[in-house]
């Protein structure tokens, strides 16, 4: 499979989806780094997280290390930010504009309504073929249902192939 799984992870539930899809699928990872975090812990954690999703502000994105270029299909991971996804992914997204690409979509939340910020991510993707979505809430507090819900969603990924 010629995948790269594209993902930010604030908290560390998408960076444990990350390791899960990577278990269970022959695929390269590359978490987005940026430069401008916001507070880990406290109301400003919320605050300054999701205001700078709402305003789409440029978080320093490091570069990625891999070319996109070079793979048929990208799995895009995030986090949902105010009903959106974080800067890091919305500036990954406008700095390296993938075409003819594959590409599956998976969002983490605490609340499990992940619909707005998928429709967000689609729209920013016009150009390449949505393959499909996945939705997980809480994945740190709910491993074996995480679990259970990734290894079938990777059976229908290479089902596919």
């Amino acid at each position: 499979m010629n995948a790269l799984m594209i993902y930010y992870s604030f908290e560390g539930n998408t960076d444990y989806v990350a390791s899960k899809f990577k278990e269970y699928l022959d695929i390269d990872t590359e978490r987005l780094t940026v430069m401008n975090e916001p507070p880990k812990k406290g109301l400003g954690k919320f605050l300054h997280g999701g205001k700078s999703a709402l305003r789409k502000e440029d978080p320093r994105m490091n570069a990625l290390q891999a070319d996109v270029r070079a793979y048929d299909t990208i799995l895009i991971a995030f986090p949902v930010w105010a009903g959106t996804c974080p800067p890091a992914i919305d500036m990954c997204l406008k700095t390296y504009p993938f075409k003819d690409k594959n590409v599956y979509i998976i969002a983490t939340s605490a609340s499990g309504n992940a619909k707005k910020a998928m429709i967000n991510v689609t729209e920013m993707m016009a150009g390449n073929l949505i393959v499909d979505t996945l939705s997980l809430t809480s994945p740190l507090k709910n491993k074996e249902k995480t679990d259970a819900q990734i290894q079938e969603f990777c059976q229908k990924i290479t089902g596919r192939l």
